[in-house]
């Protein structure tokens, strides 16, 4: 690949602007995002002109990245610090973390499934599940029924990969975009930051989170690991970010994975996280392995905030139970406090077609992943029936303001609820699917 003259085409810059357009087009940032008093609004009115610059500053090697800042921001109930920088070098990040991604992306495992179109985060869920049927259906003695599960990820995986000029990183970034790199490859990835009281610093570990860069490394870095999993006979092996889950009947096979995985790491100067390691027996009674002591007896192991059985079926994790639920208490609460004064059937309905709605996948009231999941990958019908008292409960006692009792369905009866205002059923939704 030739990047100089890639990072040379107008083009790249111009769908740069127009991806961060379509990013930011119902937010509020599309006109805080500035520079030099210039906004991303007014970027993307004169998206062709500033492409063509973009492009033959690159071209004639006078454009370099100003030093950014790290910025403490909540992401999933968690701190986290990201990378921000000026408007211009996030464009040209972009077509950077663009660039490094084709060029790289016939090289990442199949079996990798974080950040990547066309696949899905679902997917390896969907599959894990599929091969726990078919390693059942494989013996007809109940008591043969069992696959031994490795659930790992690495610890502190972005924040700890190496970047130093002796990382491992380079060679596989040289490998594939040539060698010297281009500095401006280099530097989205080792990006300068301005310290308070301290100037301009280099990181040695830590890729710029926040920035496209990062998530295109962090499939890149594991590829070794990745090829010597996926291609052990008769395992399943998947990988989102830095959670992977390796599984197999026989428990040499596992343990040998295990070493692996162990060796691989330490060649990238990474470690496991010995907290979430899990080493699991997978049977419907969850009884213990005599075969290897070490493997916990479990009738399910937990996957991407989702419990998948040993049976093979898929059900919410209790968290993302507890997210949905919340989320469906709330907007039954605001649509009753909306429509006071309306009379009990309209109400009834109005609450109903809301709750509806944050059930459905393709409506944009779901925004929770956990409603997604729900609609799409659970196939428990023991948990989805119990869902479906839960969220009656729910609508009930939005409608009657009785929280947490069960007396309130004297006041709204279950089959009213289904029959008369359309409340959905989860298992029945399930079945037809």
């Amino acid at each position: 690949m030739d990047v100089q003259a890639c990072l040379a085409e107008p083009g790249r810059y111009e769908r740069q602007i127009e991806r961060l357009h379509q990013r930011h087009l119902l937010t509020s940032r599309l006109y805080e995002l500035k520079q030099s008093d210039v906004s991303l609004a007014t970027i993307v009115m004169s998206r062709s002109r500033v492409a063509r610059l973009l492009a033959e500053a690159v071209e004639r090697g006078e454009y370099s990245f100003e030093p950014g800042e790290l910025r403490t921001i909540r992401a999933r109930n968690k701190m986290r610090e990201v990378f921000s920088c000026r408007l211009t070098d996030l464009i040209v990040h972009g077509v950077v973390a663009n660039l490094v991604q084709e060029a790289v992306a016939a090289d990442v495992s199949p079996r990798v499934f974080s950040y990547r179109k066309g696949l899905a985060s679902l997917t390896p869920i969907t599959q894990f599940a599929r091969y726990l049927r078919t390693e059942r259906r494989q013996h007809d003695d109940p008591r043969k029924r069992g696959v031994y599960v490795l659930r790992c990820d690495v610890d502190s995986y972005t924040d700890s990969i190496p970047i130093g000029r002796d990382s491992p990183l380079w060679a596989m970034l040289e490998a594939r975009l040539g060698a010297p790199l281009h500095p401006l490859v280099e530097k989205a990835v080792r990006v300068e930051l301005e310290l308070p009281d301290a100037g301009v610093a280099c990181r040695i570990r830590g890729l710029p989170m926040g920035q496209p860069i990062a998530s295109v490394v962090a499939n890149l870095y594991l590829g070794e690991m990745d090829r010597a999993l996926q291609d052990v006979p008769g395992a399943f092996y998947a990988r989102y970010g830095d959670d992977f889950l390796f599984a197999h009947p026989e428990p040499d096979v596992v343990q040998e994975a295990e070493a692996t995985i162990t060796g691989i790491l330490a060649s990238l100067r990474l470690t496991s996280n010995e907290k979430k390691r899990r080493r699991l027996y997978l049977t419907p009674p969850g009884r213990p392995s005599a075969e290897w002591p070490g493997a916990t007896g479990a009738p399910y192991v937990p996957y991407l905030g989702t419990l998948i059985s040993a049976e093979g079926t898929i059900a919410l994790d209790g968290k993302k139970v507890r997210t949905l639920l919340r989320e469906i208490s709330e907007r039954a609460q605001a649509t009753v406090k909306t429509m006071n004064g309306a009379d009990p059937d309209t109400l009834g309905k109005a609450v109903c077609a809301v709750v509806n709605r944050s059930l459905d996948p393709e409506s944009a009231l779901a925004q929770q992943r956990s409603a997604i999941l729900l609609r799409r990958v659970v196939t428990d019908r023991r948990q989805l029936e119990q869902l479906d008292y839960w969220v009656a409960r729910v609508v009930v006692a939005a409608l009657t303001r009785r929280s947490h009792d069960v007396r309130a369905f004297r006041q709204v009866p279950y089959r009213k609820l289904r029959g008369e205002w359309g409340l959905r059923s989860l298992v029945a939704a399930r079945n037809r699917q």
